[in-house]
């Protein structure tokens, strides 16, 4: 799998979109806490509210970064030199998760710094922004989880998009399930999603270890699944 991930490393350092992404976190990183400090309402979790955002567009990203590989027909190029199926998946998926760990991280970064400048740490509660930050990239892994997933699986184009096209009904459910009232399926259903993890995270998170759990286990799941159907898969 070793080579595997060097192919898949080498290919992300020299794609445009991916180093747009680099360059939009510290952009946003940059311009968020700004147009906050000019407007005088600059607060420590601001900096989460571009999470739905950057999750959307990662996962377009990270999606077609996927299905390039069949619509360069290099993943039975990979199996007749003798790769396995499951380290083909799990190369991709590791893969993937960078491409949607590492602009968020360079975005938390950059807004830190601007953050410190900007209004310092007297605010800061270190203890719940260190909970949802861990939220935060929990939900981006489980995310990946579930774009591989579709790309893996659909062996088209559309899984590049597919995922984010998804993203959409959840978003809105998200948002009307607020006017629904009280209620506890919701409740668990919301705490399941990651786009909806994102949602709540403009303050500090009253679950964290709630959320984290059902990312795990959303990232495992989907991974075991992806796995599994593409070891059955037609490619030919």
């Amino acid at each position: 799998m070793n080579n595997l991930l060097k192919v898949n490393f080498s290919l992300m350092k020299y794609r445009f979109d991916v180093k747009c992404c680099m360059v939009m976190s510290v952009v946003l990183g940059i311009i968020y806490p700004v147009l906050g400090k000019l407007n005088d309402n600059l607060t420590w979790f601001d900096m989460f509210e571009m999470g739905i955002m950057m999750i959307m567009l990662l996962s377009a990203i990270g999606g077609l970064f996927i299905s390039r590989d069949y619509t360069n027909n290099t993943i039975r190029n990979k199996l007749t030199v003798g790769h396995k199926r499951n380290d083909i998946y799990l190369a991709n998926q590791i893969t993937d998760i960078l491409i949607f760990c590492l602009p968020v991280i360079i975005y938390i970064i950059t807004s830190v710094i601007c953050n410190i400048c900007f209004i310092g740490t007297k605010t800061l509660d270190i203890s719940a922004f260190t909970k949802n930050v861990t939220v935060y990239l929990f939900a981006h892994i489980a995310t990946s989880a579930i774009t591989t997933f579709v790309a893996m699986t659909v062996k088209s184009n559309a899984g590049g998009v597919l995922t984010l096209i998804l993203m959409y009904p959840t978003m809105i459910f998200s948002v009307l399930s607020q006017e629904f009232g009280e209620s506890k399926w919701l409740e668990i259903v919301n705490d399941i999603i990651p786009l909806s993890q994102l949602a709540v995270l403009m303050m500090p998170d009253k679950e964290p270890a709630v959320h984290i759990l059902y990312s795990v286990l959303i990232t495992i799941v989907f991974i075991l699944g992806g796995m599994a159907i593409f070891r059955r898969a037609d490619l030919k």
